[in-house]
């Protein structure tokens, strides 16, 4: 069976002296509201529509378990009512967004996190056998790894997700990735990489890997090159201005690049012990960046899927170490929580 590992302790400690807190509670709070407001029925809306939808039930669900209150009882239960309601007879899960397999990572993850897992899809029967692995991966789009992540790392999270009781593909589905990483970057493909100082560019290969190494540490794997993986990290964030965008900017710039670049970068500096003072500067000042961007009110309104990448953001800082004032609400690594967003 494909089993996930539990999460240990913080992933970056630091011998620098503690940065002062960043203050995020009034963020949370907004947060929070918000929550309130878009729920509709048993489900929430991701949007401002008068029904519930499959990813603004599944961003909500993620953001009460990164909140530390996750949905339990009769909440829970109800959220994966409304989630169901959005599934196929060939187990797949429609939406308005994103494709079929990313909706159905959603979904399934984000039932096993209320404690209901659904049982494996029919419609991916097909690619969990061992023979299947490299006509459907070497298939993908890899001139655009960001996008091909939603493909790869939606059918193992929902393998991940479901049960799924095939080790000789689980073997040969990681192996594929062991055989095409780069080893200078520490990401995938081998030979296709970005360009640094264009967005996506090379940030794109590290936000492909980011869909991978959230699985693979729920898997208990260890992953190729982690030092070159923060090298990368620390090289795009020096040359890739939607990283760290500047008071100027756009709020719209906040969310999932900075949760997949904290991520990979700060996990992977963690697991090699390598640049690791470095880092945590770095993170740090994405912190104090974040705080700052997300006193606007407008952060936690909108897309309620981009406000769940802000607090996933916030609790990831939290968890590798950097000091986050929550108002005492206990923060949990989302991608810890549930390994897919």
């Amino acid at each position: 069976m494909v089993t996930a590992a539990r999460s240990t302790g913080p992933a970056t400690p630091s011998t620098d002296a503690a940065a002062p807190p960043v203050d995020v509670r009034a963020f949370l709070d907004a947060v929070e509201a918000r929550l309130a407001g878009a729920r509709r029925g048993g489900g929430w809306t991701r949007g401002d529509a008068a029904y519930p939808d499959l990813y603004g039930t599944a961003a909500a669900a993620g953001i009460r378990a990164a909140l530390g209150s996750p949905l339990a009882g009769d909440e829970a239960a109800r959220a994966a009512a409304a989630i169901r309601a959005f599934r196929r007879p060939d187990g797949a899960f429609d939406d308005l967004t994103h494709g079929p397999m990313h909706r159905t990572a959603t979904a399934t993850a984000t039932l096993r996190l209320l404690g209901r897992p659904d049982a494996p899809p029919a419609f991916v029967a097909d690619l969990l056998r061992p023979e299947a692995v490299g006509p459907f991966l070497d298939g993908l789009d890899w001139d655009a790894p960001w996008p091909a992540s939603h493909e790869f790392a939606g059918l193992l999270a929902v393998a991940l997700a479901t049960g799924v009781d095939e080790p000789a593909w689980l073997e040969a589905y990681l192996g594929w990735f062991d055989a095409h990483v780069e080893e200078a970057t520490g990401l995938w493909p081998r030979g296709r990489m970005g360009r640094v100082d264009a967005f996506p560019g090379r940030f794109g290969n590290l936000a492909g890997a980011f869909h991978l190494h959230f699985l693979l540490e729920a898997l208990g794997r260890d992953w190729p090159h982690p030092e070159r993986v923060a090298e990368s990290g620390l090289e795009l964030l020096d040359a890739v201005r939607p990283l760290r965008p500047d008071p100027a900017d756009a709020l719209d710039a906040w969310g999932f690049p900075q949760l997949d670049w904290a991520y990979s970068t700060g996990r992977a500096a963690a697991r090699a012990r390598h640049r690791v003072g470095e880092v945590r500067r770095a993170l740090d000042g994405l912190a104090a960046a974040a705080a700052t961007a997300f006193d606007d009110p407008a952060a936690a309104a909108g897309d309620l899927h981009v406000v769940q990448a802000r607090v996933a953001l916030v609790a990831e800082l939290a968890h590798q170490g950097v000091p986050v004032e929550t108002g005492g609400r206990p923060l949990r690594a989302l991608t810890d929580a549930r390994p897919f967003i």
